[in-house]
């Protein structure tokens, strides 16, 4: 950080609007602000600018909505990681214009990642046979489809399937195949698509979780501070935050995050089968070991009895039954034959083992504890990356380097925003942090069923 004057600081080494008729202009001196978005459960980027117009842009260029933008943006001394989308530009999607007290005209224009465009132009109708992280490849990678020239990061998939996507548009086919996806490093059915500044992401929250930290923020007073270290401390304080506990005991239970079951039934074989979802049995199933393994997982629950028959949250699957089909032959998929191995060598759809889980733990993600903080940017954050955040206790008891222990911690950065303020030369990143675990196990009262007095008396007559 040697060529940084302060916290915050940013260049734009290019900002172009390029409009269809061929015309381009520089927008490096005319923009306002400019924001862009990130969010692990969006498929593409959009963002936002804001520039003054002068020179009647909108009738000049003219401004249509089929327009690119191509921009460079970097944190010095870090231009390695700049944000650089000069050779995939963004689209512009929307034009809003406004006049301001002056009389002047000011512009708001709002674009989007060009994948997502040709998302809603192009449709898939075809047959696959592959594991399911092939055919998503196949659908961003494919000219006729997505065709997108970005970084691809996908985490290959466990089995060989054979189905169809009927006349599907590409991103709404790769959504119905993360529902019976699974990692074949972990085991795990928990995937996400999303883009973000490094690319395109067809991963599981797994992996994400077991990526080293990119980025430490402290809540609290740093105290003294010299001049040698000013500028760093500056990155590492969050302007400001708020804490999201939203650990909601009854929205958990209708939704099936703690308990829930699916009944599959086989039209070949005329057999069920249950599976069952037990919030603390697959919380160890996947119990993951952090990058550098200082900090272990537990539950935002504890275990503790909740009646005399000895159930605790995860027990009650009846709370959410979900029925779910499927057609079998020995084990494999019956609606699919191979003609060269005269066999049914396909693997069947793994509803069964993967939508229940994948339910429970997306409600954790969007609906459990998070933080929404503000901090001075850097172009070396995205979503979906894991920051350390450390959070001091409140109260009588607090001292300096006194944390608190559930709130502190590792989290995953779920949605992202980069602001670039051009009149105050200012960047700052908006960001929601996401965790579904606690770095220290609850106390658990081992007498901890429901306190309850004599059973009340039956009464039939009322007069």
């Amino acid at each position: 950080m040697a060529n940084l004057n302060y916290a915050g600081e940013y260049s734009v080494s290019e900002l172009k609007l390029m409009s269809s008729s061929g015309n381009v202009v520089d927008l490096s001196r005319t923009y306002i602000s400019l924001s862009l978005f990130e969010d692990i459960f969006k498929p593409s980027m959009t963002g936002i600018i804001l520039l003054t117009d002068a020179n009647n842009l909108l009738m000049n260029m003219p401004i249509t909505g089929q327009d690119y933008l191509s921009l460079k943006i970097e944190t010095p001394s870090l231009e390695e990681h700049a944000l650089d989308y000069t050779e995939t530009v963004f689209s512009v999607i929307k034009i809003d214009e406004k006049i301001d007290a002056k009389g002047a005209a000011v512009i708001q224009l709002h674009f989007c990642s060009p994948e997502l465009l040709r998302n809603q132009r192009t449709r898939v109708s075809r047959s696959y046979t592959s594991t399911i992280s092939n055919i998503v490849y196949d659908i961003l990678d494919n000219a006729k489809y997505i065709n997108s020239s970005k970084e691809l990061f996908i985490e290959p998939t466990k089995n060989l399937r054979k189905l169809v996507i009927p006349n599907s548009h590409p991103f709404d086919a790769i959504h119905r195949l993360m529902r019976e996806s699974e990692s074949n490093e972990y085991s795990s059915p928990h995937y996400l698509f999303y883009e973000n500044t490094l690319g395109i992401h067809f991963r599981s929250v797994e992996s994400l979780f077991r990526q080293s930290t990119t980025g430490f923020y402290h809540a609290g007073d740093l105290g003294t501070i010299d001049k040698k270290t000013n500028l760093e401390q500056q990155y590492y304080k969050v302007i400001n935050y708020n804490v999201n506990s939203n650990n909601d005991t009854f929205a958990n239970i209708v939704g099936g995050m703690l308990a829930s079951k699916m009944i599959t039934h086989d039209i070949v074989t005329k057999s069920y089968s249950v599976d069952r979802h037990d919030y603390f049995q697959d919380f160890y199933k996947y119990k993951r070991v952090n990058f550098n393994d200082s900090e272990k997982d537990n539950p935002i629950y504890n275990e503790v009895s909740l009646d005399e028959f000895g159930n605790n949250l995860g027990n009650f699957d009846d709370s959410v039954l979900h029925v779910h089909p499927t057609a079998t032959t020995n084990g494999k998929d019956a609606l699919h034959y191979d003609e060269n191995l005269k066999d049914f060598s396909y693997s069947p759809n793994t509803m069964s083992k993967t939508y229940l889980k994948r339910k429970a733990k997306f409600m954790e993600l969007k609906a459990g504890t998070s933080i929404v903080m503000q901090v001075n940017g850097n172009t070396t954050i995205a979503c979906g990356d894991i920051v350390e955040f450390n959070m001091p206790v409140i109260g009588t008891e607090h001292t300096k380097d006194k944390s608190d222990i559930y709130y502190s911690g590792r989290y995953l950065i779920s949605k992202l925003r980069h602001i670039f303020d051009a009149p105050n030369k200012k960047h700052e990143i908006a960001m929601t942090l996401v965790k579904d675990s606690i770095s220290q196990e609850l106390p658990q009262n081992k007498d901890g069923t429901e306190p309850k007095g004599d059973k009340g008396m039956l009464h039939t007559q009322f007069f």
